[in-house]
């Protein structure tokens, strides 16, 4: 069963430390594609783990602040 996605995401509902999924589900793309943005050099993207097991998070401020920087999207909470 697939999961649905709210017509409109409440950011505040979202911890500080965002996981890849939750990168996905706010950006509206597929998991796969947060993982391939992730690798993209000025991605706000954080490892927390270690090179053979990769922990990655993004801060949910640092998200936003990409948002509206380099892709120009002014995002309201």
């Amino acid at each position: 069963m697939a999961k649905q996605i709210p017509d409109q995401l409440e950011l505040d509902s979202f911890p500080p430390l965002l996981k890849m999924d939750e990168v996905a589900q706010i950006l509206r793309v597929d998991r796969k594609y947060a993982y391939e943005m992730a690798r993209r050099t000025g991605f706000p993207v954080i490892n927390i783990g270690s090179e053979k097991r990769p922990m990655l998070r993004v801060a949910k401020v640092a998200l936003l602040n990409w948002l509206e920087g380099e892709q120009g999207v002014k995002v309201t909470a």
